[in-house]
């Protein structure tokens, strides 16, 4: 089996950081507007949009042969083997779409890729549930 990664899509990044430069323009602008401070505005955009950015960009799901890599740019990589990895399911939450992963001592946590929420629509996200789905079935031979 082929390792399969999963990331933002190029037309996804742009749309994200678009929706992201407007949500810092307009927090940052309005702390600039009322308090006439350079300060908040370079902070705004140093603090928030720098690393949500960075976050997007970065961020992906590896599915391979011996388990499941999650990257991010906060907490880098890591790795879980398939025999750790319980459940994975789809998650809907305030019409955000996710992929939430159960092991087996309990831990849950999100993918990074698939996603579809506001500040970042993806078109795809159908095919990519199906694609991690359908390799943890090929995996173990049923869906879990």
């Amino acid at each position: 089996m082929e390792n399969v990664i999963i990331s933002p899509s190029g037309r996804q990044l742009r749309a994200y950081l678009l929706r992201l430069a407007a949500l810092v323009a307009v927090m940052c602008g309005g702390a600039y507007l009322t308090t006439r401070n350079v300060a908040a505005l370079v902070l705004g955009v140093v603090v928030v949009f720098g690393p949500l950015a960075l976050s997007a960009a970065r961020s992906r799901t590896v599915l391979s042969p011996t388990g499941i890599e999650v990257r991010r740019f906060v907490t880098g990589k890591r790795r879980y083997r398939w025999d750790e990895v319980a459940e994975i399911r789809e998650e809907q939450r305030s019409g955000s779409r996710m992929m939430r992963v159960e092991l087996s001592g309990g831990h849950t946590f999100v993918l990074p890729a698939p996603a579809h929420t506001a500040l970042s629509p993806n078109p795809d996200f159908d095919a990519e549930r199906d694609r991690v789905l359908g390799y943890r079935k090929r995996r173990h031979g049923r869906r879990r």
